[in-house]
């Protein structure tokens, strides 16, 4: 499962306000308090929860990144316990997303969390602020042909919904409702390729049933092909399945791979 909030805070300012229990409550309208071993999360900071009714849950951080800014915790309440894991990536024009990923089985479970997670990481990312420092970001867009559009569509794969973007230390693209996220150091290497067939990849994303890459085709005739150090989830909302590849049928192939700093 994987929940996503976009909006005018700067990526540092989302990641200060994430990574800082204090202010979780003027964020998250189901935290009354929270209960922290740290002021600001490290690897083993631990503590409790609080919402509504007294209902609490006891964490613990398995994992900080901040150049990546990127943290996990174990949740636990009474024997069931779950492990999430969150990101913030710089957004254009100088703002921010926001991700919460709930890998694994539990994500089928946690389906009724999407509301509420989703609604704490737009107040997460819904106030403006930080450095006025806008952190470059390149968008990209899918190039559609009529017949690959009109396969998509019904799908809510348009060129409205669809975006590649280039980050200081991510890769993100949104392909209607489903999503890659991967840092850049993650990528080892690209070339362009094309000749699609329409059956294979119009639609939908498509899983290659030979080494597991992903395709996300909006034209039969050119996209990057990608390489990944470590396999990424995009297919599959649980991240069960992983893939070694991914396929984007953007307007500018060669450009995109520029702005990765990969050579063809």
């Amino acid at each position: 499962m994987l929940v996503e909030a976009q909006g005018p805070a700067s990526a540092g300012e989302a990641w200060r306000r994430f990574t800082t229990p204090g202010t979780w409550p003027d964020w998250a309208q189901l935290i009354t308090h929270v209960e922290s071993s740290d002021p600001v999360l490290a690897v083993g900071t631990s503590g409790r929860v609080h919402g509504p009714a007294g209902v609490a849950v006891g964490f613990e951080i398995t994992r900080v990144d901040p150049e990546l800014r990127a943290w996990s915790w174990t949740v636990r309440r009474g024997p069931a316990s779950v492990g999430m894991d969150h990101h913030v990536v710089a957004a254009p024009a100088g703002g921010s997303r926001a991700f919460l990923r709930v890998p694994g089985r539990a994500a089928a479970l946690l389906q009724p969390y999407r509301v509420p997670a989703g609604a704490a990481l737009r107040g997460l990312v819904g106030e403006p602020g930080g450095e006025t420092t806008v952190e470059p970001v390149t968008s990209f867009d899918f190039a559609f042909a009529p017949s690959y559009a009109r396969a998509a569509r019904p799908f809510g794969i348009t060129p409205r919904t669809t975006t590649v973007e280039v980050g200081p230390s991510w890769l993100y693209v949104r392909y209607g409702p489903w999503r890659l996220l991967t840092p850049r150091s993650n990528i080892a290497g690209a070339e362009v390729t094309g000749g699609f067939g329409f059956a294979k990849t119009a639609g939908p994303p498509h899983l290659s049933l030979s080494d597991r890459g992903v395709s996300f085709t909006t034209n039969g005739d050119r996209a990057l092909c990608l390489r990944f150090h470590e396999p990424v989830p995009a297919i599959d909302p649980t991240a069960t399945i992983r893939h070694p590849g991914a396929t984007l049928a953007v307007a500018e192939p060669e450009q995109l791979a520029e702005a990765l700093d990969l050579d063809l």
